[in-house]
């Protein structure tokens, strides 16, 4: 048995540090990066925490650049993997899934293959690009697992079990993710930089009533109460999620929250405002081009240099309400993550840890022969049971809290 795992950032980090804790399922494990210093990284940290379960399986580094589907296939092929683990940006998806396809082996990723913001790329789009693959994966037998991390990913498992176990009709689905952690600095993001900037400055859309809503980014919020970091303000945001289940699970509205401080926002809105967060390449006067959104990536601190000082937790879940036996229920279905003792467990911090414990989750499904059908899949098409069953053992304990059914307050901002 082996792995390639695609991406040395830092989902990449906390994936192959939870493969190596289950290398004994996994098997070898190779980690690929155009940068095979930041590899040679990871497997350090690795072998310095002691988190190779059988020393005797390999564990081993290689350099690839993910935009190039042959050296892919190249690298597929030496490495012969039963599963391609890609925890790369999501602009390498497409690229790696067709190095799959023709390699013929299974894939699994943890974000949809668009930028979110950009025209033809937003949520009402997303995942068609991937979706084209579900007939050649099922006629060349091997399996694809999209979406793979906590959001998406889980919140979808856990609007799957209730379905499955809690409603018998859902009216609506709320994926709320908030941070409440500190990891002491005035501006960071937690994760890719381009990735983050991208995602969350984009329009919103949300599913409502047989059609899709539009609205510009942060002005559509409302305030929740999470388990254990209590109260904060939530923004309507376009996510992968939100376009998979709609697809797959019938309800009249479906909508992604993210929490944003107000010291975060009048930061964001002051960068975006000055061009700072543009993709787009501009012309310096000396003839240089450089794309902003890269320049401001360079400036800011490298995520996982973040965990080491992050204290706090993170709460994320889906909120779902309808009707069991006729009566009305609501239901908040979530993971509280710890920043400290992520860093224990992988040297990283909780916003990482949360999407790295699920991908392995799947990734050991897989193996296991629970998720393993022929074409490509999204997560909440798979039988969330097995899934929530071992993920606590992986790192992420869930819970289901039993609210009253309400209609959520939500402010329309300028």
């Amino acid at each position: 048995m082996a792995i390639l795992q695609i991406g040395a950032g830092g989902v990449g980090w906390v994936i192959a540090h939870k493969a190596a804790q289950n290398n004994d399922v996994l098997g070898d494990i190779t980690i690929a990066s155009r940068t095979v210093a930041k590899c040679d990284a990871i497997i350090a940290s690795i072998k310095g925490r002691d988190n190779l379960k059988d020393p005797s399986l390999k564990l081993e580094s290689r350099a690839v650049d993910a935009d190039d589907v042959d050296a892919l296939v190249a690298l597929i092929q030496d490495v012969k993997p039963e599963l391609v683990i890609n925890a790369g940006p999501p602009w390498v998806n497409m690229a790696i899934m067709e190095a799959c396809y023709q390699a013929k082996i299974s894939y699994l990723d943890t974000s949809v293959a668009v930028d979110l913001c950009s025209e033809g790329q937003q949520v009402p789009q997303a995942y068609d690009w991937q979706w084209g693959y579900r007939e050649k994966f099922e006629e060349a037998g091997i399996t694809g697992i999209l979406g793979a991390g906590f959001d998406p990913g889980v919140v979808s498992v856990f609007a799957a079990y209730a379905v499955k176990h809690l409603f018998d009709e859902i009216d609506t689905i709320d994926v709320m993710d908030v941070n409440a952690g500190d990891h002491g600095k005035k501006f960071a993001t937690n994760f890719d930089p381009e990735t983050n900037m991208l995602e969350i400055q984009g329009d919103s859309f949300y599913w409502e009533n047989g059609e899709w809503k539009q609205v510009a980014c942060h002005t559509r919020m409302m305030e929740f109460e999470f388990p254990l970091v209590g109260s904060h303000k939530v923004y309507s945001m376009a996510h992968d999620e939100v376009r998979s289940m709609k697809e797959f699970i019938p309800a009249k509205r479906i909508e992604f929250w993210m929490g944003f401080g107000d010291a975060y926002l009048n930061y964001f809105n002051c960068m975006r405002d000055i061009g700072l967060l543009s993709p787009e390449a501009v012309t310096l006067q000396d003839g240089t081009v450089v794309e902003p959104l890269k320049v401001l990536k360079a400036l800011l601190p490298d995520p996982t240099s973040l965990a080491p000082g992050y204290t706090g937790k993170t709460c994320i879940g889906t909120w779902v309400q309808g009707t069991k036996d006729g009566k009305a229920r609501s239901v908040f279905i979530y993971n509280n993550a710890d920043h400290e003792v992520a860093y224990k467990d992988v040297e990283h911090q909780a916003i990482a840890y949360t999407t790295g414990v699920p991908a392995i989750t799947a990734a050991l499904l897989y193996f296991k022969g629970a998720w393993n059908g022929k074409g490509v899949f999204n997560m909440e098409q798979l039988d969330p049971d097995p899934f929530l069953e071992l993920m606590p053992s992986i790192g992420l304990d869930w819970g289901v809290e039993e609210l009253e059914p309400q209609a959520p307050t939500i402010n329309t901002l300028k």
